[in-house]
């Protein structure tokens, strides 16, 4: 049975607990030159290739009509698309995409790897020809491949596995094949799997969904989720279950429909500790490092193949998310020091304040046709935090989203990231943040493009030392005589906060910044 409490283990979990513990020798090897552990994380992350293989049709064609990508017809495409030589070949998304934190995330498999349909369990062996034998042993086989170019394994998408011989496939095939995460996209309505896991004690890890529109509520309004008391159906699923997504998103609204997503599930299960389940906020990567949540990774850096705009409906409009690479392996590195966290755990507030956040979709940025056209609306709290009191936004016009998180290591993040209207579009307003930290001890992490950031702590920290790192590199930078502070608080720089946070950006990479700030005694040596 999978402990969905405390995915911590070995070194990272000594880290996060405090070094006293440690000696002075173990102390300093550890602490020499890297704030992020070498160890991959242990939370049950995953790249998915759907959005991948919904690229895929069209290469190098003279004229593409985008409508052949959307509905049925585009998915059709997309299951195609999968297979051997798109994952393994020269340049095949498991040998290329990812090789610094590959080792953090399962390689997941969506729709067109079965044969025979949607939940049978068995690899295609047109689309694998390499993996022979049978069934369980061309799953091991696939899962081995995955291990060798040092993803974490293999994860698995099923739609609506029908119970009997599938029941009895998903245990015993993968007890054998060591595949550790499935992905049931509708289904399962009464958790008859959970339960066949939970009796049988396999190591699997299983998401459930509530399926969702790619927008929230009345998107020609105000484009809310709305509330989701304890006992509805979508915190029954969140109860029985070890992961819930929180399901499609159009690209270029993704932030506030997912924030006010999470927003409503964490208000529903707040109070009730006996959830020990995670939320998966799909490839909203900042926002999954900031409030504790899992990923299921979408974005890929494909571009440029198709004719004309390159048409892509996962992946388009003025936030180019695939030339936002760096900011998965912030996100992923920051989940090595802050593990995701139940939503049932601690407390969670959301501010009053809403902002909404609009758009005029055109064909080709969307696979659903009735928003093309009108202007859609999405909706979600300015600030949501964990564990901590809202922060304070300073700001003479338009704010951006922030939100925050005090982990239960003692581990603080906070975020802020863009809005979208369609006169100006993934823009970020200036804003100066103050949180509040209390006595948490840290590490703390900084995601987004931030006018200026104040931490404010309830104990004097003057004479500690400030260290901070790009959480995509590998070097500690010393900034104790470069930051405005007083006795109990820390100010940063935009200027500062870049620097530092794109200090280790891949050439052409367009992420915001995301760090690493610790501080430690002023006698501590490294």
């Amino acid at each position: 049975m999978v402990d969905r409490r405390n995915f911590l283990t070995g070194a990272a979990a000594t880290l996060l607990t405090g070094r006293k513990a440690l000696g002075a020798s173990q102390r300093k090897a550890e602490r020499k030159d890297n704030l992020i552990p070498a160890q991959p994380g242990k939370a049950p992350n995953y790249w998915c290739t759907w959005a991948a293989q919904n690229y895929m049709y069209g290469h190098h064609l003279p004229k593409l009509d985008p409508s052949l990508l959307e509905g049925d017809s585009g998915s059709a495409l997309a299951r195609d698309a999968i297979g051997e030589h798109q994952l393994f070949g020269v340049d095949g998304w498991a040998k290329s995409f990812y090789p610094q934190t590959r080792s953090d995330v399962y390689l997941l498999l969506d729709d067109g790897w079965e044969t025979g349909g949607t939940a049978t369990f068995e690899l295609d062996p047109k689309k694998f020809p390499s993996f022979s034998g049978t069934p369980v042993e061309r799953l091991a086989a696939l899962n081995r491949k995955a291990r060798q170019e040092q993803w974490r394994g293999i994860a698995l998408w099923c739609r609506n596995p029908p119970g009997g011989e599938a029941d009895r496939r998903l245990e015993d095939w993968s007890a054998k094949a060591d595949i550790g995460y499935w992905k049931i996209d509708i289904g399962d309505p009464s958790f008859r799997l959970t339960a066949l896991r939970d009796q049988t004690r396999l190591p699997l890890t299983l998401e459930h969904v509530h399926g969702e529109l790619p927008v929230n509520g009345d998107w020609r309004k105000d484009g809310r989720f709305g509330s989701q008391p304890w006992g509805s159906r979508r915190l029954d699923i969140l109860a029985h279950t070890d992961v819930y997504r929180t399901y499609d998103v159009t690209s270029i609204l993704s932030l506030p429909t997912t924030l006010d997503r999470v927003a409503e599930m964490l208000r529903g299960a707040e109070g009730h500790p006996e959830v020990s389940s995670l939320l998966n906020v799909e490839d909203e990567v900042y926002v999954a490092a900031v409030l504790g949540c899992t990923m299921g990774i979408l974005r890929h850096p494909l571009e440029g193949l198709r004719p004309g705009p390159d048409t892509d409906l996962f992946f388009n409009g003025p936030r180019r998310a695939k030339r936002r690479m760096d900011e998965v392996v912030r996100a992923l590195r920051w989940q090595r020091l802050a593990q995701p966290f139940s939503p049932g755990s601690g407390t969670v507030k959301v501010s009053e304040d809403v902002l909404t956040d609009s758009w005029r979709f055109e064909r080709g940025q969307t696979w659903q046709n009735d928003l093309i056209g009108p202007i859609v609306r999405q909706g979600a709290p300015a600030c949501i935090t964990r564990n901590l009191d809202l922060p304070y936004v300073q700001s003479a016009g338009e704010k951006p989203f922030v939100f925050a998180a005090r982990f239960p290591n003692g581990a603080v993040a906070i975020g802020a990231q863009q809005r979208t209207v369609p006169s100006r579009a993934w823009y970020m307003p200036k804003a100066h943040i103050t949180l509040q930290v209390g006595d948490a001890p840290g590490p703390f992490g900084i995601f987004g493009d931030i006018s200026s950031l104040t931490l404010v702590f309830d104990r004097p920290i003057s004479k500690r030392r400030v260290q901070v790192q790009d959480l995509a590199g590998d070097r500690i930078e010393d900034i104790t005589t470069q930051i405005s502070r007083g006795e109990r608080r820390l100010q940063l720089s935009r200027s500062l906060m870049r620097k530092v946070g794109l200090s280790a950006a891949t050439p052409g990479d367009l992420s915001s910044p995301g760090l690493i700030l610790a501080l430690e005694d002023s006698n501590a040596r490294w």
